[in-house]
């Protein structure tokens, strides 16, 4: 399987139905910040919210 740097090449050869939930927000998310990827940065939000229903309530 192809590796891709971000998953919005993923996202385009693939569609979103394959991305997971942290993929998908990464692509959200866009860039990261110093030390962290947008992938990592989502991995860690999604770890602290459950899923992207438990973000919505908080």
């Amino acid at each position: 399987m192809k590796k891709w740097t971000h998953p919005g090449g993923k996202l385009r050869e693939l569609g979103a139905e394959s991305l997971t939930d942290a993929e998908l927000l990464a692509i959200l998310i866009s860039t990261g910040t110093k030390g962290k990827s947008a992938e990592n940065v989502a991995k860690e939000i999604l770890d602290k919210f459950g899923s992207f229903k438990g973000m919505v309530y908080v």
